[in-house]
């Protein structure tokens, strides 16, 4: 197999239980449920790369004041992860992502990626909140949201 197309990685989608649906030419729409909410997943197919997306991580607009102490934080994290990068989306939010090559990408492959966002997807999100806390996002612990 050299790699991986629009119908293969749709059937990985439903191999794996997954509801999805195309939004673009190469983009899929999914999600799946972490241990405290449930996180969008988009899905960009290229012929060099098949990237993963949760976007929004944390459905916030970020507080440009606070930049510095977000930056560090987010690099921290980046620092612990293996594969998987935090970032900002154009629209300001943070989001989880990870790029893998499209040659050889298998069903396999496909599990680890889901594997690897679904933990680091959990891991992160009390340690990201709690510092957002912090800096004086109010955090309402019934809701697991910031405000």
């Amino acid at each position: 197999m050299e790699r991986c197309t629009g119908p293969l990685l749709e059937d990985y989608l439903a191999t794996y239980g997954w509801t999805f649906r195309s939004i673009g030419a190469h983009e899929w729409m999914t999600g799946f449920q972490g241990q405290d909410r449930s996180f969008p997943l988009r899905i960009n197919l290229t012929d060099t790369w098949i990237s993963f997306h949760i976007e929004p991580y944390l459905g916030l607009e970020i507080d440009w004041e606070s930049w510095p102490e977000i930056a560090r934080c987010l690099l921290e994290l980046n620092g612990r992860s293996s594969m998987v990068r935090l970032s900002l989306c154009e629209q300001g939010r943070i989001e989880m992502g990870l790029e893998v090559f499209n040659k050889q990408f298998c069903y396999e492959s496909f599990c680890t990626c889901i594997g690897l966002l679904g933990f680091y997807a959990d891991h992160f999100y009390d340690e990201i909140l709690g510092r957002l806390d912090s800096l004086g996002y109010k955090y309402t612990e019934g809701l697991k949201l910031l405000t």
